[in-house]
């Protein structure tokens, strides 16, 4: 063992200022770490004076480590084991993943994945069910996750409980066995996150009781919020509320300064606010980084509230602390695990330290008391990522694509006489929720034009069940050429979009031959291989970054938006409000139906 990174038996952490983000102040005080947890809090250099192993901070401010409370790995494009790898030099110290994406292609076995990557990671990841596999009736996907299979997951340890519980419909009408999941999850004291984005009112109370409406809170959080009212609303309806800021959705910036709890000395001691990542690209992880971004995002909000510098920082780290961790206690209480977020007797030895609180730049990181970052490099334990190299994994060789696609599969045809017709189109916002728009086009010879300021679309099933493949038209996203991917929300179904039919066919044939990940057909072929399960790269942190950069200039050659692809994944998800597309075709998400491409 190297001398930088010594075992958790016992030792204690001295010279550090520490940061008591449950109290909001600062102390000078030295840790005493036994069999992984804090065992001790005493007078700077006087209460521990003979523990065996000693580790000097000095200069250094020392904080619980940060927690992700709703966060979806496959998003990064890594491994669990590469995507720990990078969050630990950032200061994550603890995750509730919900695997949705790899479950929605492999099912129970890409949850078994991910439950048994954790067990060698440097980092807490605990695991949520996923509670909608498929999402939804609209869309085909890989597996299904059924109620019989929550039930034999959740005694797992490692399971926090349910994931996100996006089925509104299915809670507020009582429909097939949405609300028997989350009974399953509550029944034995686990938690059950939500996904609720603009409901309101009757429906909401209906959506937190689980139907039940006797006022008892059982789907606990909301990470979908986008303005403070919903925030308040949702607060007071019993929910926590996860303000994200990541790579798809950033409502941090919207929601923060509109929330009386971000008053200068008021603040958000009342405990029920966290932030998260949700979704984060691998380029804006390795290059910004994870929680330890968010922070300081919640803390440049809250200076601009008026708050000092030092409080304005722990406040922040709070977020990211100790409320995500008491958002966690009741599972971790129901398994036993010691409790997490705080500087306290009793608690997960999991910390980070900071070299000062405006930069907030980690140098060194514990998980369990043991130090796995020490500025440098990151020590993993030996086995790590051994399930996900190993020849036979589930989740290899997913894309299975009927035939070979030709330009002509992706042309649209309108019946009807010459001259004009309506067409729906994907209307694209600053967020993730989209809006119908409609724009007239010209027909001739049984075709429809292009519509002005569009691009085309198309979502294939590519999981072999059949499902077959719709075309329609979204705002526009590229100038030439087309990009295809393998990673769009939630089925995962292969998505295509071009400003060409030739090169729409062009990148989905290729991606049949590679197996899946993400292909850019412009000027010059850029492919980012994902073999497990088409979502994710068994490569480190940095190369998959370089991968998705340059997919990234590629687009932008061919006049998309740099973020295109991380901004389309989503379109094929109908969960989130107002319009969206999957393989059976286009989606009206307020009434949960399809709806016609013209008219």
């Amino acid at each position: 063992m190297d001398d930088r990174f010594p075992p958790s038996t016992e030792c204690t952490l001295t010279g550090a200022t520490l940061v008591d983000v449950t109290h909001r102040r600062l102390l000078r005080a030295d840790l005493l770490v036994r069999g992984g947890v804090i065992a001790g809090i005493g007078r700077a250099g006087q209460d521990f004076p003979h523990t065996e192993t000693r580790i000097d901070l000095t200069g250094t401010f020392l904080a619980p480590g940060l927690i992700d409370p709703h966060l979806h790995i496959e998003s990064s494009l890594l491994s669990p084991a590469q995507f720990a790898l990078e969050a630990v030099r950032h200061g994550t110290t603890g995750i509730l993943a919900d695997p949705h994406e790899i479950a929605n292609v492999i099912g129970c076995e890409g949850i078994g994945m991910f439950l048994r990557d954790a067990e060698t990671l440097p980092l807490d990841l605990f695991v949520g069910i996923p509670s909608c596999v498929p999402a939804t009736p609209l869309e085909d996907a890989g597996a299904e996750i059924t109620a019989a299979d929550v039930a034999a997951l959740l005694p797992h340890p490692g399971v926090f409980g349910l994931a996100e519980m996006m089925n509104v419909p299915a809670i507020l009408h009582g429909w097939g066995e949405a609300r028997e999941k989350v009974t399953l999850a509550c029944d034995m004291g686990k938690l059950v996150d939500g996904h609720c984005p603009g409901l309101t009112g009757e429906d909401l109370l209906t959506y937190v009781s689980n139907g039940c409406r006797d006022g008892k809170v059982r789907i606990m959080s909301d990470h979908e919020c986008t303005a403070p009212d919903e925030v308040l609303e949702k607060h007071r309806a019993g929910m926590t509320i996860a303000m994200r800021f990541g790579s798809a959705g950033k409502d941090l910036p919207r929601i923060l300064p509109g929330l009386p709890q971000a008053r200068p000395g008021a603040g958000f001691a009342e405990g029920r606010f966290m932030v998260c990542s949700d979704d984060l690209d691998p380029v804006e992880l390795v290059e910004e980084g994870h929680m330890e971004r968010i922070v300081r995002e919640a803390r440049y909000l809250l200076r601009r509230q008026g708050w000092d510098p030092e409080a304005a920082t722990v406040e922040a780290l709070a977020l990211a602390t100790v409320h995500p961790g008491r958002y966690a206690a009741p599972f971790l209480r129901s398994q036993g695990h010691p409790p997490m977020g705080e500087l306290a007797i009793g608690q997960r030895a999991n910390l980070v330290a900071f070299d000062a609180l405006d930069s907030l730049r980690v140098m060194r990181v514990f998980h369990h008391g043991r130090m796995v970052f020490d500025g440098t490099r990151v020590v993993p334990p030996a086995a790590l990522g051994e399930q996900e190299t190993r020849e036979g994994v589930a989740g290899w060789n997913t894309l299975h694509l009927p035939r070979r696609f030709e330009a002509g599969d992706f042309a649209l045809r309108h019946r009807g006489r010459e001259g004009t017709v309506d067409v729906n189109v994907i209307g694209l916002t600053d967020g993730l929720p989209t809006r119908l728009r409609k724009v007239t086009c010209p027909v001739r010879e049984g075709e429809p034009l292009s519509p002005p300021g569009t691009s085309k679309i198309a979502v294939i099933e590519r999981h072999g069940n059949g499902g077959g493949f719709s075309v329609g038209f979204v705002d526009r996203c590229l100038a030439e050429g087309a990009v295809a991917t393998t990673v769009s929300h939630d089925s995962h179904n292969l998505m295509v979009l071009g400003a060409d039919d030739r090169a729409m066919a062009e990148a989905v044939n290729r991606l049949g031959e590679w197996g899946g990940g993400m292909v850019a057909v412009g000027g010059e072929v850029v492919h980012l291989p994902l073999p497990l399960g088409g979502l994710m790269s068994t490569e480190n942190a940095e190369t998959v970054a370089r991968g998705y950069q340059a997919l990234r200039e590629a687009v932008r050659r061919q006049g998309g938006h740099p973020n295109l692809f991380m901004r389309i994944s989503f379109l094929a998800l109908p969960v989130i409000p107002e319009v969206r597309i999957t393989n059976r075709g286009l989606v009206d998400v307020g009434r949960f139906d399809f709806m016609p491409l013209y008219g």
